[in-house]
């Protein structure tokens, strides 16, 4: 196979900053819009399911309830056209570039927005109008999963290729991909829950500014820029996508990167429910039924829309404050290192959150809970450091495949929502059974998962003497 190696005569980062900060900054509000979504649709879903199970005679309808499984299908639809689409796209962007399909992302996503404002359903409705909501439900979140199909491996792409040449750069700009993630979702969080008390489902309508302004910030401020323009179609053929996914630096970093996102699709399509207790805020002119908690679990079913929005934000910024601190150090450490402390990171605030969830009610005083809470922020800063390894080390790849950059990059929006997918359906019957204990006692498992993977990953390393230098091909 003929691969093009010819590169630009100037590298990428060599010239103006302003488009890579422009791709960063559009990425922050997409993951705004997309935050503020992701946490409207969970306290749309228990709003919905309050009011379904509503006393009021000739209202209330037994069959219309909303388990836990039903909102892990509905929100995982999200993921089966980010798995399909991040493919096609990877595909797409290394032969026409990343810009056009960085603006294409937000507009799917103001779409998904629309239609979901517009979605209204009583409870003494017919079946089939039951049907045609979730159907319509179903197909806003294919929406919302479009746009993360495209922008995703478009945006990673777009830095891969800048940074060409310059490690620490692209450590640097990675962690700050990241972060501009998770700040962006992490205000979408607290901005989606204070939208809800405020204005109900009409919140959905003003999450569609959000995804417009991303739009514009991409197609203003970003400017093609290729390291390499494919020009075999050979190259992107399934063959192709098969060799890099089989590569042996990637076979046994894809168990521990599916199982850290089954863990972001357990926090970010069933917390959000199981902690919700929101009232069907415009919805309806009734008042809904009374939410059953699970009986001694502290955090079940406590929180309203702007509580539970809080709640995230405190998780995000442990996170983000994580990430800053892995991003200094992350160019000086192996990076299967760095996911192996965070893994174990994730066991131990897996752990102390159980330990929260068992300490009385929320206002009581409980000494536990002060001790448990710090040891929780820490354990999260912790576990924050697995995606800015995982994306370096992806990263890296791309440089032995420089022509499908666009397509190695979008394995990072295949794992990240197969994992979710999986997360999300398998995170299920277990909230049913246990609520939020279900869920921790998931997260542990996908902790233990993740380190035995990174395990033999690192125990590879150590005997093949392999770095991860960009420079080393893949498979060699």
């Amino acid at each position: 196979m003929a691969i093009n190696t010819n590169t630009a005569s100037t590298p990428p980062h060599h010239g103006s900053p302003v488009p890579l900060y422009a791709a960063l900054v559009g990425t922050f509000f997409l993951r705004m819009g997309g935050g503020i979504m992701g946490i409207l649709i969970g306290l749309y879903l228990a709003a919905k399911d309050q009011e379904f199970r509503s006393p009021t005679p000739g209202v209330g309808n037994p069959s219309y309830v909303i388990p836990a499984t039903l909102v892990g299908i509905i929100t995982a639809s999200f993921f089966i056209t980010e798995l399909g689409g991040s493919f096609i796209a990877g595909n797409l962007i290394d032969r026409h570039g990343p810009k056009r399909y960085m603006i294409l992302g937000p507009l799917f996503g103001a779409v998904a927005v629309f239609i979901t404002a517009l979605l209204h359903l009583q409870g003494n409705s017919p079946v089939y109008q039951y049907v045609i909501f979730l159907a319509l439900l179903f197909a806003t979140r294919l929406l919302e999963g479009a746009a993360g199909a495209t922008t995703n491996p478009a945006s990673l792409a777009y830095i891969a290729g800048y940074t060409s040449g310059d490690s620490k750069l692209r450590s640097r700009i990675s962690g700050y991909f990241e972060i501009a993630t998770l700040i962006g979702a992490a205000l979408g969080f607290v901005l989606g829950g204070r939208l809800w008390d405020a204005f109900g489902q009409t919140a959905f309508l003003l999450d569609g500014a959000v995804y417009g302004l991303s739009a514009l910030i991409f197609f203003v401020g970003v400017r093609n820029i290729t390291n390499v323009k494919a020009e075999h179609a050979e190259a992107h053929s399934l063959k192709e996508y098969r060799r890099v996914v089989t590569s042996p630096r990637l076979r046994e970093l894809i168990p521990a990167w599916l199982a850290i996102s089954a863990l972001l699709g357990v926090l970010f399509n069933h917390a959000t429910f199981q902690l919700s207790n929101a009232a069907p805020r415009g919805l309806s002119e009734f008042s809904g039924g009374e939410i059953v908690a699970f009986p001694g679990q502290t955090l079940s079913h406590a929180f309203s829309g702007g509580q539970v929005g809080m709640v995230f934000g405190i998780y995000a910024l442990a996170f983000g404050l994580g990430i800053i601190a892995w991003t200094m150090v992350l160019p000086r450490m192996r990076k299967s290192t760095v996911m192996m402390i965070s893994a174990i990171g994730v066991i131990v605030s897996s752990f102390a959150i159980m330990g929260i969830n068992h300490t009385g009610e929320i206002g009581e005083a409980s000494s536990l809970r002060w001790i448990l809470l710090p040891i929780m922020f820490i354990a999260v800063m912790v576990e924050s450091g697995f995606t800015p390894a995982a994306l370096v080390y992806l990263s890296d790849i791309s440089e032995a495949h420089a022509e499908n950059r666009g397509m190695v990059m979008g394995l990072y929006s295949f794992l990240l929502g197969f994992g979710q997918l999986i997360g999300s359906i398998v995170a299920g019957p277990f909230a049913d059974r246990r609520g939020v204990d279900g869920l921790l006692i998931f997260m542990v498992i996908l902790g233990i998962v993740s380190a035995i993977s990174v395990t033999l990953l690192r125990r590879d390393e150590l005997t093949s003497h392999e770095g991860l230098a960009p420079s080393q091909a893949v498979g060699d």
